[in-house]
Order: structure tokens, then C-alpha cells, then sequence
């Protein structure tokens, strides 16, 4: 877990809070000491230790940044944050996954052809399992960028002078698998489906049936 304790680092004036004034992009927090303090990530938060063992949450969620910037500021830390979603699927790898949908022969002939279906194409976290992927995107309100806990290995760390740089150390996303979610116009089956693009076959799928709703 990367911690940055005080004693590898110059950042070791207080804690201080001016008024109402930390900087904290993304979230808020109110924190008063005059120790040193470290930071970690630490279950899907980034979290500074304060008096040995309190504890303040500074960024709640971690599973969409890519890059937390702690700098030190007059009498404050300023604590910024960079979030990406996922790459935009371009018109071949969107043509790609629809065509090995249906023409793969663990789906049969039971998907309706894009001309009488909406298809949407989404990229995969790389690390997130196909049969997991695919029951998300059937899912209805569940997002795949937020599906994988966040750990404190998934981050690097950098001090420089005044700065503190958690810089996520693998790519979010995979090369090879998407997500295609097919929902017919005339029909209340959905499907649900993970493509690997590099051997053109269809990984997991999920049928759906919402004719009852």
C-alpha cells in the first residue's frame, strides 16, 4: 500500500484549515492537527492519517480518477483529482463487435440484426472478468467504470518539492473486449454480451427477457 509517511517527505508542516478554506476538489474535508500525516488509498478513498491514528477522508472515491495531485499551499493542502472515462469506441471496433455478435455461433440466430436493434458498445475495465461485464451491462443504473474496487496498488506515488502525485499505474481499459448491450425495437428480450475483438467470439452473454415489464 503506498503510504507517504513524514519521514520521506518535506511535506511535514500541519494540517491546518482556514476557515472553512481547504482546497479539496471532489470532495470536502475539515481537518484541524497540528502532527505530520500520510496519505493512502485505502479501501476505493484516498485517506490522510493524522495524530497516529485519526483518520480523513479526502476524495471519496478513487475508481474513476486516474490522477490525485496533493500540493502544499500557505498553510493548506490543495487536493486535485483527474477523472477519465473510458476511450470512445470508434466506428471499425464498433462494426467489429456487432458483426461477432451475430454471426457467433454460441448466440445462434436469436440477436436481431442492427438494422432492428439499438446497440451500444461500451468499453471493458481490463481487469473486470467478461462474465462479470456481460450480467453488468444487463443491469439496468450499473456502471462499469465504478464495478472494481479500488486498492492502493493500482496507484503509484511521486513526491516532488511540495507535490504528491498518485498516478494510476495500469490502463483502465482492455484492447481486446468490449461490451455490447442489443436491445431489439419490436421485442423485450435484451442481450447482454462480451466481445473479444482479437478472436472475434463472444465471451459471455446474458439474455434477458423484460416483456413483463
Amino acid at each position: 500500500m503506498p503510504l507517504v509517511p513524514p519521514s520521506r517527505l518535506a511535506l511535514v508542516l500541519s494540517l491546518v484549515v482556514l476557515g472553512s478554506s481547504l482546497a479539496v476538489f471532489g470532495s470536502a474535508a475539515d481537518i484541524v492537527t497540528s502532527d505530520p500525516h500520510e496519505f493512502t488509498i485505502k479501501d476505493g478513498a484516498l485517506v490522510a492519517t493524522t495524530d497516529g491514528s485519526q483518520q480523513h477522508v479526502l476524495v471519496e472515491d478513487v475508481r474513476t480518477v486516474t490522477r490525485i495531485e496533493i500540493s502544499h499551499q500557505d498553510r493548506y493542502y490543495a487536493i486535485q483529482t483527474v477523472t477519465r472515462g473510458p476511450p470512445p469506441v470508434d466506428t471499425q471496433t464498433r462494426l467489429r463487435a456487432q458483426q461477432a455478435v451475430t454471426s457467433a455461433q454460441t448466440v445462434g440466430s436469436d440477436i436481431p440484426a442492427p438494422s432492428s436493434a439499438a446497440y451500444a458498445v461500451r468499453r471493458i475495465p481490463a481487469r473486470l472478468s467478461s462474465d462479470r461485464a456481460a450480467a453488468i451491462g444487463a443491469t439496468p443504473n450499473t456502471s462499469l467504470q465504478t464495478a472494481l474496487t479500488a486498492n492502493a496498488s493500482a496507484f503509484t506515488v511521486r513526491q516532488h518539492d511540495d507535490t504528491i502525485v498518485f498516478a494510476r499505474r495500469e490502463s483502465r481499459w482492455s484492447d481486446d473486449r468490449v461490451l455490447v448491450v442489443v436491445t431489439p425495437h419490436a421485442s423485450g428480450v435484451q442481450y447482454s454480451a462480451v466481445v473479444n475483438l482479437r478472436t472475434e467470439t463472444v465471451e459471455s452473454l446474458v439474455r434477458l427477457d423484460r416483456s413483463g415489464r
